[in-house]
C-alpha cells in the first residue's frame, strides 16, 4: 500500500533534509486543472476512507505532486477526524500528512500523543526525528536516533504491535540510519 511511499518520505528525512511542501491551503480541496480526480470515498468506511486518502496523499508527496497534495491533504485530516477510534498507526499516518503539508505544530502533537498513549512505541521518535531534521534541530533528531536505538530491539520484537508489520522496510530503514549516525 503506503509504505514505500511513507519509508521514502521518512527515510528521505533521515539521510538528507528536503524542502518542506507547504501548499496553498486557501484553495485546498479544489482540484484545478490537470489534477488527479478524487478517489470514490462515498462506499467506504471511515477507516478505509483515510487509509484511501493517505496512501494517495503520501504517493503524491513522493511523486512532489503538490497540486495533489493539496487537494487532497484536507480530506485526509477530515478523514482521520472523522475515525471512531484512533491507534498508533492512525495517529502515524495523521503525523506523516501534516509533516506533508507543512504542519509542523499538528505533527509534533500527534508524535506527543503516541508518546503518551503508546510509551515506548517507535512511531513518535520517528516523527520527532523527521520533524527535528526538517527544523534544523540537529539535538532533537540525534534524541530521536538515540530513541530509536534504545526502543528498536525490543520493540520490534512485539507482537501485538500489527502496525509494525505492515511497516516492516520503514522500520529497518529508520533503524538501519539510526545505528549509523
Amino acid at each position: 500500500m503506503a509504505a514505500a511511499a511513507v519509508g521514502a518520505v521518512v527515510v528521505g528525512v533521515a539521510r538528507n533534509r528536503p524542502d518542506t511542501m507547504t501548499p496553498d491551503m486557501a484553495n485546498a480541496g479544489n482540484a484545478g486543472p490537470g489534477s488527479v480526480p478524487l478517489p470514490d470515498l462515498s462506499a467506504l468506511s471511515p477507516e478505509e476512507r483515510f487509509a484511501t486518502l493517505f496512501d494517495r496523499v503520501m504517493r503524491a508527496g513522493t511523486d512532489w505532486d503538490s497540486a495533489t497534495v493539496a487537494s487532497l491533504s484536507p480530506l485526509a485530516v477530515a478523514a482521520y477526524a472523522a475515525l471512531d477510534s484512533v491507534d498508533a498507526d492512525a495517529r502515524f499516518h495523521a503525523g506523516l500528512i501534516a509533516i506533508q503539508i507543512g504542519n509542523f505544530p499538528g505533527a509534533h502533537a500527534l508524535a506527543d500523543t503516541l508518546e503518551r498513549r503508546d510509551p515506548g512505541h517507535l512511531f513518535g521518535p520517528i516523527l520527532l526525528g523527521a520533524l527535528a531534521r526538517l527544523e534544523g534541530d540537529t539535538a532533537g533528531y540525534r534524541q530521536a536516533l538515540d530513541w530509536i536505538r534504545e526502543r528498536a530491539p525490543e520493540e520490534l520484537g512485539r507482537s501485538d504491535r500489527p502496525e509494525y508489520v505492515e511497516h516492516r522496510q520503514l522500520l529497518t530503514e529508520v533503524q538501519q540510519a539510526a545505528e549509523t549516525q
